[in-house]
């Protein structure tokens, strides 16, 4: 009790803001894996509780990248130190990237007198308004360049979120798009390789921004504890004085 009350001390005045969509039955993720699902396991009306059975994998909903997802060698996702994932971070405004433009080193510099060592930095395009079964939101979204991921690493930030289905852009294939860039796997790489995480489709950065082109805040990001596994679902949450 006295744990809490002090937590609640240090909150006071400030405001929590959710960064995490919600997770359901058919909601969008990456088109070629698999989709995520809910399923009745036990019924009030007959079992006399509820359970239900979720069939998902590690890179849905919001959720964050480990190393191993694409280093041989990488860190899993259960191995990531907490107090690596709350800290001082800030919210940049690159909601005037298009359809499929890249996210540059050009656009990054823009705030680089903003952008400290040890930040979380989180992208705001505007593509969570978009999150849906359509077209734009499946394929379409504002990526980091490869430059631009060389430039964050040169800046020493610990992690980038983007709002996206992925930090890279759309290089898959169906049979109603082909791809957008082949560069995601290169991004990923230069990022995770030199201790930057990946946080991919969070929510809600305008509230963070209110307005204006850039605002720092304090960010808690908490993946899932999976055991040696890539990837995790991941509460995120700005505390904005």
């Amino acid at each position: 009790m006295a744990a809490d009350a002090d937590r609640r001390v240090e909150l006071h005045g400030s405001r929590v803001i959710d960064l995490t969509h919600e997770m359901y039955h058919g909601m969008p993720s990456w088109p070629t894996n698999s989709r995520f699902c809910v399923e009745d396991a036990k019924l009030m009306e007959v079992d006399g509780y509820r359970l239900r059975d979720i069939h998902m994998n590690t890179h849905h909903g919001t959720h964050m990248d480990a190393p191993s997802h694409m280093l041989e060698d990488g860190d899993p996702i259960s191995a990531i130190d907490p107090g690596r994932l709350m800290g001082d971070g800030l919210v940049i405004d690159l909601t005037h990237k298009g359809d499929g433009e890249p996210i540059t080193r050009e656009d990054l510099r823009e705030f680089e007198p903003e952008i400290r060592r040890g930040d979380m930095l989180f992208m705001h395009t505007g593509w969570d308004l978009l999150r849906g079964i359509n077209r734009r939101y499946l394929f379409m979204w504002p990526y980091l360049s490869v430059d631009g991921a060389r430039y964050l690493v040169e800046r020493g930030v610990s992690l980038v979120a983007t709002e996206a289905m992925s930090i890279g852009g759309w290089g898959d294939r169906t049979p109603t798009m082909g791809p957008i860039t082949d560069t995601g796997t290169e991004v990923h790489r230069i990022l995770l390789s030199n201790g930057v995480l990946i946080i991919e489709e969070v929510a809600n950065l305008e509230e963070v921004l209110a307005g204006r082109r850039y605002a720092r805040a304090q960010f808690v990001a908490l993946p899932m504890k999976l055991r040696d596994l890539d990837g995790a679902p991941t509460r995120v949450i700005a505390i904005v004085d």
